[in-house]
C-alpha cells in the first residue's frame, strides 16, 4: 500500500510538472500591479494628453513577472488600465522594450531598445484595459528585468486628461521628459516620480522567426519607392507570407528576393510564417523624403560639401532647413537658404541638366560655381543662373553650361532658393563632371558593342587592378576596364574622339580576369596624344581593354569600338 501511494504521489507530481511545462509554453496574459492610484491629469504615464510630446520609462522586474505567472517567451502585446480617456489622439506613439539589470527608473536607461510597436496614432479609446498588439514580438529571456520605453508626439493639441491606474508608491518608479513643440523620442528622460503603470503582458512560446533584409529604393522624383525583400532564413516556417497587414504581396514563398513597387505611403512590412502569423519579422518604412533619402545631400556650409554622387540623378531641396552660410561670397543674388556641393572637372566645359520642381513661392532657385577653396572662393565667370535673369523658375527644365575650368580641379556649387523660395530640384550631369568609375576593376568591366562608345575619366580611378602593359601600351597607371566579344571582324579601338582631352594609353587582352594574354597596346597612334589599335577579333573570344593615362596624366576620354569587314555570325547566301 505504501508502495502504491508512493507511486501515485510520484506520478501525480510528474503529471503536475508536465502540465506546468505545457502551460509555460502556451500563450497567456499576466497582470502586474493593482489599482492603487491614478496617474494624474498631467502626471508621467504611458497614456496622457497633457503634453504634446512625452517619453516615459519604467521597469518591471523578473520577480514581478514571475509572481504574475510569466515565463521566458515572446511578448506580443501590452495593455494599460485606463481610468480616464484622453481628449485627443497620441501621434507617433511608439513602444520599445529592452532587457535590463536596473530594478527601477532612478536615471535614464540607455539599454539597447527594440521597437515592438512602430510609430502610429493611438486614439483615445475607452476606459478599461487598452491592449496594444506589437508589430514585432519581444523575446524576454526570463532572467533580466524588463525595461518599457514609451514615447509620442508632437500632438496637435493638449488637455489635462488621460489617466491610467498606477501601483508601487516607491521613489523612482517612472522617469520622463516632455515638450510642447519637439518630439522627445530621442531625448533622455530626467524627471522621476513614485508609482509605475499597472500593466498586462501577453506572453507566448518563442519561435524561430523568419529572417529578411529589406532594401528601400526611392524613385528619381522621390514620389514613390520600392522594397526588395530578401528572405534569407525561413526559421520554423516551410513558407512565408510578405504583407503589410492589409495587402499580401507574396504567399507561402521560400528563400529569395521579392520586389514591392510603387509604394506611396508609409508601410510596415511583415515576413511571417504562413502557418503561424505571430512568428514574424517586421520593418517599418516611411515615404521618401528628399531631405533625408537623397544620396550625398548638399550641406549647409561650404567646408562640409560632399562630392556629387551619380548613383542616381542628383536630387536635393532648398527646404531642408538650410540657413544663409557664414562668409558666403557675394554675387549671383542675395543668400537666404543656400547649400553646397562639389565636383571635379573632367573637362574645361561642363554641362548639367537640371529640373526645378514646384516651389513654395513660385520663384525658383539660383545657382553659381566657385573655384578655389572655402574661405577663398572666386565666382566662375558665366556660371550664375537665377530666375530674374535666366527664367529658371518653378517647374523649369533646362541645361546649365559653363566654361573655363581646369581639368582635375575641385569646384563648388552653391544652390539657393531665390528670395528664400523652397524648391525641390534634380541635377543630371551631361558632360565634364568626374564620377567614381564603376569599371575600376577587371571583374566590373563595362561592355562595349560594335559601333558603341563611352565617355569616362580616370581622375577618380585607381591602379588597384592595373595590368602589366602590352607591347606598345606604355606603362599602366590608374585606369578603367572595358570588354567585348569578337565576331571575326576587324576592330578599331580608339580614344581619338571629340570627348578625349588628355594623353591616353590603351591595352587589349584576351582570356579572363586573373589570366589575361596580351593582344597589343598603343599610346599615340591617334590624333595628337590619343590612342588607337586595330586587329581582327576572333569569333566568340572575350577581350578586355584597359584605358589609362600616359604616365601619371589624367582627364576625360571617349573610347569607341568600330567593327569593319564580314561578321562571322552573319550567316550565308543561299
Amino acid at each position: 500500500m505504501k508502495m502504491f501511494s508512493l507511486y501515485l504521489s510520484f506520478s501525480l507530481f510528474g503529471l503536475f510538472n508536465i502540465l506546468n511545462l505545457n502551460q509555460s509554453f502556451s500563450q497567456t496574459t499576466i497582470t502586474i500591479g493593482a489599482q492603487t492610484t491614478q496617474s494624474g491629469t498631467s502626471g508621467a504615464s504611458p497614456y496622457n494628453y497633457a503634453w504634446e510630446s512625452r517619453r516615459v520609462q519604467f521597469v518591471y522586474t523578473k520577480a514581478e513577472i514571475d509572481a504574475a505567472g510569466g515565463f521566458a517567451g515572446a511578448i506580443s502585446a501590452i495593455a494599460w488600465d485606463v481610468s480616464e480617456i484622453n481628449s485627443g489622439s497620441l501621434l507617433n506613439y511608439t513602444i520599445r522594450l529592452a532587457h535590463t539589470t536596473a530594478t527601477d527608473a532612478s536615471s535614464h536607461n540607455a539599454a539597447s531598445l527594440t521597437t515592438v510597436k512602430n510609430a502610429h496614432t493611438l486614439t483615445a479609446g475607452s476606459t478599461g484595459w487598452r491592449t496594444i498588439a506589437f508589430d514585432s514580438n519581444f523575446n524576454w529571456n526570463g532572467t533580466d528585468n524588463l525595461l518599457v520605453d514609451v514615447c509620442w508626439g508632437v500632438n496637435s493639441g493638449y488637455g489635462y486628461n488621460g489617466q491610467v491606474y498606477m501601483y508601487n508608491n516607491v521613489a523612482n518608479q517612472t522617469i520622463s521628459v516632455y515638450s510642447t513643440s519637439a518630439n522627445q523620442c530621442g531625448t533622455s528622460t530626467s524627471t522621476t516620480r513614485n508609482y509605475k503603470p499597472r500593466v498586462q503582458l501577453t506572453i507566448g512560446a518563442t519561435c524561430n522567426a523568419p529572417i529578411a533584409t529589406i532594401t528601400k529604393t526611392c524613385a528619381t522624383d522621390f514620389a514613390s519607392y520600392s522594397l526588395a525583400v530578401n528572405v534569407t532564413d525561413l526559421g520554423d516556417a516551410t513558407g512565408v507570407d510578405i504583407t503589410d497587414g492589409t495587402t499580401t504581396y507574396e504567399t507561402n514563398v521560400g528563400l529569395g528576393t521579392y520586389t514591392i513597387s510603387g509604394l506611396t505611403t508609409g508601410k510596415t512590412i511583415y515576413v511571417q510564417d504562413n502557418a503561424d502569423v505571430a512568428c514574424k519579422y517586421s520593418e517599418a518604412f516611411a515615404i521618401c523624403n528628399i531631405c533625408t533619402d537623397a544620396p550625398s545631400l548638399p550641406t549647409d556650409e561650404c567646408a562640409d560639401a560632399p562630392l556629387i554622387d551619380l548613383t542616381q540623378p542628383f536630387a536635393g531641396s532648398t527646404s531642408c532647413s538650410y540657413t544663409a552660410s557664414a562668409g558666403s561670397p557675394s554675387g549671383c543674388g542675395t543668400i537666404e537658404n543656400d547649400s553646397w556641393m562639389t565636383f571635379i572637372a573632367a573637362s574645361s566645359d561642363v554641362e548639367i541638366e537640371f529640373q526645378v520642381g514646384t516651389c513654395s513661392s513660385g520663384y525658383g532657385i539660383q545657382l553659381v560655381v566657385f573655384s578655389g577653396s572655402c574661405g577663398s572662393l572666386s565666382e566662375l565667370a558665366g556660371s550664375c543662373v537665377n530666375p530674374a535673369s535666366d527664367g529658371y523658375n518653378s517647374g523649369t527644365t533646362s541645361s546649365w553650361i559653363f566654361s573655363g575650368l581646369t581639368i582635375g580641379n575641385t569646384y563648388y556649387i552653391r544652390i539657393d532658393g531665390y528670395a528664400g523660395d523652397l524648391c525641390d530640384y534634380w541635377f543630371t550631369p551631361i558632360s565634364g563632371v568626374v564620377i567614381t568609375p564603376a569599371n575600376d576593376l577587371c571583374a566590373d568591366a563595362m561592355t562595349l558593342a560594335c559601333g558603341g562608345s563611352d565617355i569616362a575619366s580616370n581622375i577618380l580611378a585607381t591602379a588597384t587592378d592595373a595590368p602589366t602593359a602590352c607591347s606598345g601600351g606604355g606603362t599602366t597607371s590608374k585606369g578603367v576596364w572595358y570588354t567585348f566579344t569578337g565576331t571575326g571582324q576587324e576592330v578599331i579601338i580608339s580614344t581619338d574622339n571629340a570627348g578625349t582631352n588628355f594623353d591616353t594609353d590603351i591595352n587589349i587582352f584576351s582570356g579572363s580576369c586573373g589570366s589575361l594574354s596580351c593582344i597589343g597596346g598603343d599610346t599615340d597612334s591617334g590624333t595628337g596624344t590619343t590612342s588607337s589599335y586595330t586587329f581582327t577579333a576572333t569569333n566568340a573570344v572575350t577581350y578586355f581593354i584597359y584605358v589609362d593615362g600616359n604616365g601619371a596624366t589624367e582627364g576625360q576620354f571617349e573610347i569607341s569600338l568600330t567593327c569593319t569587314g564580314c561578321n562571322a555570325n552573319a550567316g550565308s547566301w543561299n
